[in-house]
Parts: C-alpha cells; sequence; structure tokens
C-alpha cells in the first residue's frame, strides 16, 4: 500500500515531466525552438522535496530549490493551490513559472532566487550566519541593531 507521501511524490513527478514536455512539443512555438527543461534533474530531486515540504518544513523556514528542479517547485505550488495550471501551461514563456524559482517574477512562495550561477549555496550560507549572529545576541535584536 502507497503511503500519502509516496502518492503526492509520483503526482509531482508526472506533473513536473509535463509541464516540460507541454513547453517542447504541445504549446504552439512561433519559431519551432525547443523550450528545453530539467527531467532528470527533477526526478533527482522530487523524494528529497517532496518530505521536506510535506513533512519538515515550518512555515517560517526557507529553502534555496536547486534550480534544474523548479519544475517540482511549481507543480508543488500548483498542487498546494499557490499557483493556477495556466502558469504551469506557460512554463519557461512570457507570464509562466520561472525556469529558475524567483522572488520577484513568479507568485509563488519562493525563499530564495537561486538563478543558474551557483547563488543559492552563498545565499543560503549566509542567511544561515546571520541567524545564527542574531540567535547568539539576543539583546541586540532587542536594540534594533541587528542588520
Amino acid at each position: 500500500m502507497e503511503t500519502n507521501l509516496k502518492t503526492v511524490e509520483r503526482r509531482l513527478l508526472w506533473l513536473s515531466h509535463w509541464m516540460i514536455h507541454h513547453a517542447n512539443h504541445i504549446r504552439p512555438k512561433v519559431d519551432g525552438i525547443k523550450v528545453g527543461g530539467h527531467q532528470a534533474s527533477s526526478a533527482s530531486m522530487v523524494s528529497i522535496m517532496t518530505a521536506l515540504y510535506y513533512g519538515v518544513l515550518r512555515p517560517c523556514d526557507r529553502v534555496a530549490v536547486k534550480p534544474h528542479a523548479a519544475p517540482v517547485f511549481h507543480a508543488m505550488q500548483y498542487l498546494m493551490g499557490n499557483t493556477k495550471v495556466e502558469k504551469l501551461k506557460a512554463y519557461r514563456g512570457l507570464g509562466g513559472a520561472q525556469s529558475y524559482p524567483s522572488r520577484t517574477k513568479d507568485d509563488d512562495d519562493v525563499g530564495f532566487s537561486t538563478g543558474s550561477i551557483g547563488l543559492g549555496v552563498a545565499i543560503t550560507s549566509f542567511a544561515s550566519l546571520i541567524q545564527d549572529y542574531i540567535r547568539a545576541k539576543p539583546g541586540e535584536r532587542a536594540r534594533g541593531r541587528a542588520g
């Protein structure tokens, strides 16, 4: 018998792969150029992201999603009711879900914009250091000098 998380994981995997397939083979393209996408990268992260988002994260937690796993992130947002199917259909297109989760370009709750230049590792490490610093100096935070 399949667990609830396994069911969600299978749906996320299917939907994330559908987004990429739709962008490349179904959605009309004027120039006929392939849109791209990273099905293998999504598949490699779907179990981790399912466990993290549906079993571990608290509302205050922030995550830098591996950029090539953006389809899983967007599929997850759809299943949670945070985005519309039109955004998925327009993946990597004008007005669609972004190819890399973006705090400014996506409607979804993106913890950190990651992009394609390895920013995710740097920004999460820095955010962690700052969080630890603030926790170590509670008096500083109370007086407004933490930042």
